[in-house]
């Protein structure tokens, strides 16, 4: 078959893994101007109108804005004389003024034209001509720049990032770099609230220590610079009191981060229960803090706030109502969808508006991924509807802690919330691969296509597309072939030394463990060949290679260093290509032990197959309430309610290590693995040892015994009050579900 021919025919990776990829250099190819990003409304294109080699003569930059006049200045060459004249200002400045009824009434929009001698930069207020700047800069990335008459403006008001995620918050470099990605790509707005900075929630009442402040401050600048707001969010609703003194509180938090520079603010009440939850105090709380901060600060923007029933899947009573009675008007209310994970469409948008009487400002919780931390969501962005620009005040995605493997959905964010009519999800997906990773795209989109599913969740989301081009194909030489592929785009990745190396630093974990299932499913494709021709000692020899490269990719941890509060066990391909080579495998053993004796000890015995399992005695939950504190021997807990929040906290890896062929137990959420007492310890001073921390795992009657093995001696698990305890009697009480 032809796609088998073009695997066959090379040994790179250069043409097998551009297959099912539409790169946009393909695409400029059949086109004589480049693809600006964000897609712009309105755009007429001209012949060439001169080489981006020339020198230009800055007209108007005196009073246009600084940020955009500073970007033409440090990308271009600027003479006295230059040979094209950029005329640049704001509608009001002498130097656009003859132009400005040509500008898009619209915020943020601007108006460019490009002939042979001159460039017009017209702003319909500061960000629109800087937005025009980021455009131009666009036109003349190449060799040559074409004549253009461009009206454009954005689809949504606020358009961005929440980082509102749990676990490891970004860095302060992380964030430097966002907002330069965000200039760039016309996103205007950055919600600081991740969950695990302790003066966000934890501590909200507390002022950030002086060197954390300081660092507050050089990101409110950096912001700035980039025409991206900066909205700092306070949490108080964990242990808020319902008085005087804690509304002062919070006026107080927030005028300390004014002081830092911060001129746009929210107030989150997501994720809790209990006596901070109730609707008419939060809406109180909220008129409180305009009356007496907001209303006294004429640059101060209208306040933020997430609900605590931010669904409408967890909606009920007068809550929403009470909102959109009680509270201010100009006050924005987030909104995930019908569900905490979620697309949003138009009949989403009626119904919410309807309840909180004003436009829902949207908070996706995609591509977020702390509630499926082993997976990375590096797929095409799709699903909301192209219809609700005029619906929402505002529309945030919430990423990955990997903030620049982020950037793939990201940049497709900026597409859909600047010109939502033309949004157009696989060639903005295509378009991201090729800007972020240029040189080596094809690699790179090889990759994003084996990490594009969630795999089951709690919530419920999936996406398609996933390895898709290894699922068209029909026979195992194919297979093969593909796995070889695995192995070659990530030996390209993992060499590259010229493109994004924080990017390439992020994902290489998962780079690492695809190359490593690639040989996996070599390896495999090889046994059956061999249990084809009766060679059992070379099938043999062939499983305990590939048993090795197994140990090896589970070995592999993602923020494996002191500190990080959730650590991470790669998945690629969790529904196609992994499942495929391990029942392959599976079976294959199972054949070979039908047949032969020679070798099988080298085979564990497995009761139950590697996975992901809820452990539950009595209908109670093995959980790790503690998940990702830093500190080690606390136990986990069994808890008689499902948690629909973190719902990693009660899933459990339960996988055979190849070394015992026993099972090990670590927390889905933070990595950390049970040991022989039934505590968690994490790596420093008492590393993983299987020879102390596996154990077997016997089933009877439909229910499992669980007990200590090698080092770890030979007690059986049973409970003790709400906890893991050991005894000398075998019993069957623990029952091992499938996370479904």
């Amino acid at each position: 078959m032809r796609i088998l021919k073009t695997f066959a025919s090379v040994l790179t990776v250069s043409a097998a893994l551009a297959i099912g990829s539409q790169s946009a250099q393909a695409q400029d190819n059949s086109v004589s101007h480049p693809t600006i990003s964000p897609l712009p409304q309105k755009v007429q294109w001209g012949k060439v109108a001169f080489p981006t080699s020339v020198s230009y003569t800055l007209v108007g930059d005196q009073q246009a804005d600084a940020s955009a006049a500073s970007l033409l200045r440090s990308k271009l060459k600027i003479a006295d004389k230059g040979a094209v004249r950029i005329i640049v200002g704001e509608v009001g400045d002498k130097a656009v003024k003859k132009y400005a009824k040509l500008v898009p009434n619209h915020p943020e929009g601007y108006y460019l034209s490009v002939t042979p001698n001159e460039v017009v930069i017209a702003g319909r207020d500061e960000s629109g001509t800087y937005y025009g700047v980021q455009t131009f800069l666009q036109l003349a990335a190449g060799t040559q720049v074409s004549e253009v008459t461009m009206t454009d403006w954005p689809s949504v008001e606020c358009r961005g990032v929440i980082e509102g995620f749990y676990g490891n918050p970004w860095s302060h470099e992380d964030r430097l770099r966002q907002f330069e990605f965000y200039g760039k790509q016309k996103m205007n707005t950055y919600v600081y609230g991740p969950k695990d900075d302790p003066y966000h929630r934890r501590h909200w009442r507390d002022a950030y220590p002086e060197k954390d402040a300081k660092l507050i401050r050089e990101l409110v600048a950096a912001a700035r610079d980039n025409h991206v707001q900066f909205v700092w969010a306070i949490h108080p609703g964990v242990d808020i009191k319902w008085n005087k003194t804690d509304s002062v509180n919070v006026v107080k938090k927030l005028e300390s981060m004014y002081e830092l520079g911060v001129r746009t603010f929210a107030v989150f009440f997501d994720d809790i229960w209990g006596e901070g939850s109730k609707g008419d105090k939060q809406a109180g709380l909220l008129n409180y803090v305009t009356d007496e901060f907001v209303r006294k600060h004429k640059d101060v923007k209208p306040l933020i706030m997430c609900p605590t029933q931010y669904n409408k899947a967890w909606s009920g009573g007068d809550y929403l109502p009470t909102l959109g009675t009680k509270m201010y008007p100009e006050v924005r209310i987030m909104w995930t969808g019908n569900s905490v994970v979620d697309m949003i469409e138009s009949n989403d948008m009626e119904w919410i508006n309807g309840q909180i009487k004003r436009k829902a400002f949207i908070w996706l919780n995609y591509p977020v991924n702390d509630y499926c931390q082993s997976r990375l969501l590096m797929g095409k962005t799709y699903g909301n509807g192209l219809d609700i620009n005029d619906m929402v005040s505002g529309f945030c995605s919430n990423p990955m802690e990997y903030a620049e493997a982020s950037k793939v959905s990201l940049y497709s964010i900026a597409d859909y919330t600047w010109n939502m009519p033309q949004y157009d999800s696989v060639d903005s997906w295509n378009r991201a691969i090729n800007y972020l990773m240029p040189t080596n795209a094809n690699a790179f989109s090889f990759f994003c296509r084996n990490n594009v599913d969630l795999g089951r969740t709690g919530h419920g989301l999936r996406r398609e597309g996933e390895s898709y081009d290894f699922a068209a194909l029909q026979n195992d030489d194919e297979r093969a072939t593909y796995c070889l592929c695995m192995q070659n785009a990530a030996n390209e990745l993992l060499a590259d030394s010229v493109n994004h190396p924080e990017m390439l630093n992020e994902i290489k974990p998962w780079v690492e463990s695809m190359g490593l299932l690639g040989q996996r499913g070599t390896l495999v494709c090889q046994m059956e060949k061999k249990l084809a021709l009766k060679d059992s000692v070379a099938f043999v020899g062939l499983y305990r290679a590939q048993a090795a490269v197994e140990q090896a990719q589970k070995a592999i941890t993602s923020r494996n260093f002191e500190g990080s509060i959730v650590k991470a066990k790669p998945v690629v391909s969790g529904d196609v290509v992994t499942p495929w080579v391990n029942e392959k495998l599976a079976g294959l053993v199972k054949e070979y032990k039908k047949q032969y004796a020679y070798g099988i000890e080298y085979f564990p015995v497995q009761v139950i197959e590697d996975g992901e399992y809820f452990i539950k005695v009595n209908g109670q939950y093995l959980t790790d309430a503690e998940a990702g504190a830093d500190r080690v021997g606390d136990r986990p807990v069994f808890q008689s309610e499902r948690d629909v929040i973190n719902p990693q906290r009660q899933q459990w890896v339960v996988e055979v290590d190849i070394k015992t062929g026993r099972y090990k137990i670590t927390n889905k959420q933070d990595g950390r693995y049970i040991n022989e007492v039934g505590r968690f310890w994490k790596s420093k001073g008492n590393p993983y040892d299987p020879n102390w921390n596996t154990y077997l795992i016997v089933k009877k009657d439909g229910k499992f015994s669980i007990q200590n093995a090698g080092n770890g001696g030979k007690k059986f698990w049973t409970i003790e009050e709400d906890h893991i305890g050991t005894q000398n009697d075998e019993q069957f009480i623990f029952e091992i579900e499938p996370v479904k």
